[in-house]
């Protein structure tokens, strides 16, 4: 899938949505917010990391960073793959992938996180680099 960006400085509402549309069978929700407390449902989590101008004028730096959450390390590896070919799919580049890690602590929960990111030609709304 290839994205027609109208405005790639504004792209987390389409990304939160592309990812609110995985075909998998695990329930989960996408939101913008950490969890705080226990981590009682499967999340996917979107952050803006950068969103920058760079040395040259027309062209900013854009990165996302998208959390797994879940208490079962099965679901993670199961959403795994599809959030990873869904930004792929957007012409993003992942730059990061972390390991699957347990947090442990009072609650326990699995997490897993990835960061995707590219550089933007303003005057074309191009992704490039």
């Amino acid at each position: 899938m290839t994205a027609e960006w109208t405005e790639m400085m504004q792209a987390t509402p389409e990304i939160r949505a592309l990812l609110e549309g995985l075909e998998t069978d695990a329930e989960y929700r996408v939101t913008a917010k950490w969890p705080r407390e226990r981590v009682t449902e499967n999340l996917i989590t979107v952050t803006e990391i950068t969103n920058m101008q760079t040395a040259v004028s027309v062209v900013d730096s854009l990165a996302w960073q998208i959390d797994l959450w879940s208490g079962e390390p099965d679901v993670i590896r199961e959403l795994a793959p599809l959030v990873n070919a869904a930004l792929c799919g957007l012409g993003l580049r992942r730059d990061y992938s972390g390991p699957e890690e347990y947090v442990s602590g009072p609650y326990g929960y699995y997490r897993k996180t990835f960061r995707f990111g590219r550089k933007v030609d303003k005057r074309t709304m191009r992704l490039i680099d």
